[in-house]
């Protein structure tokens, strides 16, 4: 579970990112983000009622969520950061999931540079 500090939650916090942020795409998943003032990362998790039923949605959002909160420590600060789960996601296992966002992230440069 991601902690409170790391979430996005409102639905104008979304919204700002999607119009100001810059867009990564994969097979899964799209990454946007975009600079914030926040001294965490902070990250949104959207799944479209198009992807599945109920069970289908919160089963994703906990992959994406467990496969994120890997990389927190390695994130940069001063970034929101959102991913947005496409159609193929429902049928995809853990391990490529994972290796999609490890992808996007790295794609979007948001890693803290190794010294």
């Amino acid at each position: 579970m991601l902690r409170k500090e790391y979430r996005l939650q409102k639905k104008y916090q979304f919204n700002y990112v999607y119009r100001v942020g810059r867009t990564v795409s994969g097979k899964l998943l799209v990454l946007y983000y975009c600079p914030s003032k926040n001294r965490n990362v902070k990250i949104g998790i959207s799944v479209s009622h198009k992807v599945g039923g109920a069970v289908v949605r919160n089963k994703i959002k906990r992959r994406i969520r467990e496969a994120v909160s890997k990389h927190l420590n390695n994130l940069k600060v001063n970034f929101n950061v959102v991913l947005l789960a496409k159609n193929a996601t429902a049928e995809s296992d853990y391990g490529s999931l994972a290796n999609e966002i490890e992808n996007l992230l790295s794609k979007a440069q948001l890693f803290k540079d190794k010294q």
